[in-house]
């Protein structure tokens, strides 16, 4: 997502707090149709991308951010250790696309999961929750140095650093983005099992390593 205004590139991993930031810098989340304006942001019915999920390779070769953009804009983006990130997401499909299966549904797109993971022609689409994050970190092969990476445990603290480096107010970035879900949801290590817990080490093994996850018990 881009802000004009604040000069800014917001990069959205799904079930990041990504919808409550791009709220903030301006983005209108009852309109979800992609507007040529500019902002990256929307369902491109053309591409069949929403473009606040796209990967930063796809919203340059797809031409959506123009390089001198890209390169000049301030860039920031947040990502979650992946047992929580899949733990909420599957709670979020339950809850909003009114499905329902188990977790092993939801992981490997069966069941009423199927047609909201993989069918791109349709608005309902939401298989781009499951993209590897370490694919947000990478542009032409080369690894994007982010004027701010931010972890979603350390949330709070890194918008604040994100509201200094943009000369934004304190408090710019609402940070009570997570308190409903927080309230409602157990920590992620009371959901999963040894062979759930098993099964997202070996699809996002790659994710794993890169940002060095672990798998906490609380």
């Amino acid at each position: 997502m881009v802000s004009h205004e604040h000069k800014c590139i917001f990069i959205h991993i799904a079930k990041c707090a990504g919808s409550s930031i791009v709220s903030d810098l301006g983005i209108d989340l009852k309109n979800l149709i992609y507007k040529n304006d500019g902002s990256a942001f929307g369902w491109d019915k053309k591409n069949k991308l929403w473009l606040q999920h796209a990967t930063p390779q796809q919203l340059i070769d797809l031409n959506y951010i123009s390089e001198e953009t890209w390169n000049s804009y301030y860039k920031f983006i947040v990502y979650r250790n992946t047992w929580d990130k899949c733990y909420s997401d599957y709670l979020w499909m339950l809850r909003t696309k009114a499905v329902k299966g188990s977790f092993y549904d939801y992981i490997w797109k069966k069941g009423d999961f199927k047609h909201i993971l993989t069918n791109k022609s349709d608005y309902d689409y939401a298989g781009d929750h499951l993209i590897q994050q370490k694919s947000y970190f990478f542009l032409n092969g080369c690894q994007i140095q982010y004027d701010s990476k931010i972890n979603f445990d350390n949330l709070k603290q890194g918008l604040n650093i994100v509201e200094k480096d943009l000369n934004l107010k304190e408090g710019f970035f609402s940070h009570n983005l997570n308190k409903k879900e927080s309230k409602n949801s157990k920590h992620y290590s009371e959901f999963y099992d040894f062979w759930k817990k098993q099964l997202i080490r070996y699809l996002y093994r790659a994710d794993i390593v890169f940002f060095n996850f672990k798998y906490e018990r609380k």
